[in-house]
């Protein structure tokens, strides 16, 4: 199958498509990146949101990714690959690709002509244009339980919220709504009140891109995903969470991220995870 994997410049994103690599073996497959979701004055944007870009993108994108790319490191399989080596090592185009409704992102989904989208943490709401070129249609991999928490952040509302697991949707993208098709499946892992938010955020895609792989298996032999439609009513759409509510995250002794977030995460792509929490695949982002 051909495939674009549509994604974010972002940690998160990375992981997952680190996560990915082993199904898209067999596909003829290119991706394409925002450079961030959504929009905020960085003059307006509250600290906690602040702390939470700065660990999803400005530390992989500017520091850790820019060091691994001129070490020159082989593919051992051992450790993560930036999306630089991962074009580099596996022959993935990565590309970035602000919009794929219009002007030359549409020409190239056009021009790919790809059996199967993906999408993960993309930036762009996609539109019936794109939605109707992959004769398998798109899939998202959605950080939250749907229908209760669509929108961003849901892993802070879930948390915020007191709920004892927080969980990812696996679910087609059928229009220009959000987070509204029809679903595939749901995972689910237990809130650790030690933990994270970083790190409640990325123990998601370790069972999250087990079912995407498990869908890509199913496409590519014929088969077809049972799928499941959403209520028509009920659920909760999120938007970023206001300063106010940052504050009362941090009054609940939730942190955004920890020292041994960062030391977990460089051990990914330096290939030493033996004393650290976090493994290669099976990745487990455990406290």
């Amino acid at each position: 199958m051909r495939i674009l994997c549509c994604l974010n410049r972002d940690l998160a994103s990375n992981v997952a498509l680190n996560l990915l690599l082993p199904a898209l073996t067999a596909h003829e497959v290119q991706v394409g990146l925002t450079e961030r979701v959504g929009a905020v004055a960085e003059n307006a944007e509250p600290a906690g949101r602040r702390e939470l870009r700065a660990a999803e993108q400005s530390y992989p994108n500017d520091v850790l990714f820019p060091l691994l790319d001129r070490s020159d490191f082989t593919d051992d399989g051992a450790r993560y690959l930036t999306f630089a080596e991962i074009e580099h090592h596996r022959g993935i185009r990565v590309q970035a690709l602000p919009s794929l409704n219009v002007g030359p992102g549409l020409e190239f989904v056009q021009s790919f002509a790809p059996d199967l989208i993906v999408t993960i943490r993309y930036g762009c709401i996609l539109k019936s244009p794109v939605i109707s070129i992959p004769r398998l249609g798109v899939l998202n991999l959605h950080s939250g339980r749907l229908p209760d928490y669509r929108g961003v952040l849901a892993t802070f509302r879930a948390l915020m919220n007191g709920d004892a697991q927080i969980g990812c949707t696996l679910h087609y993208i059928l229009d220009g709504t959000i987070d509204t098709g029809d679903v595939i499946g749901i995972e689910s892992v237990p809130v650790r009140p030690q933990a994270s938010l970083l790190a409640h955020i990325l123990s998601l895609y370790p069972p999250g891109v087990a079912m995407v792989s498990k869908a890509i298996e199913a496409l590519a032999a014929g088969g077809a995903l049972k799928r499941a439609p959403q209520p028509a009513t009920g659920g909760a759409y999120y938007s970023y969470p206001t300063a106010e509510e940052w504050s009362e995250f941090a009054r609940r002794d939730w942190r955004v991220t920890q020292a041994r977030d960062f030391v977990d995460v460089t051990s990914l792509y330096l290939g030493r995870n033996d004393h650290h929490s976090i493994k290669p695949v099976p990745l487990a982002f455990n406290a």
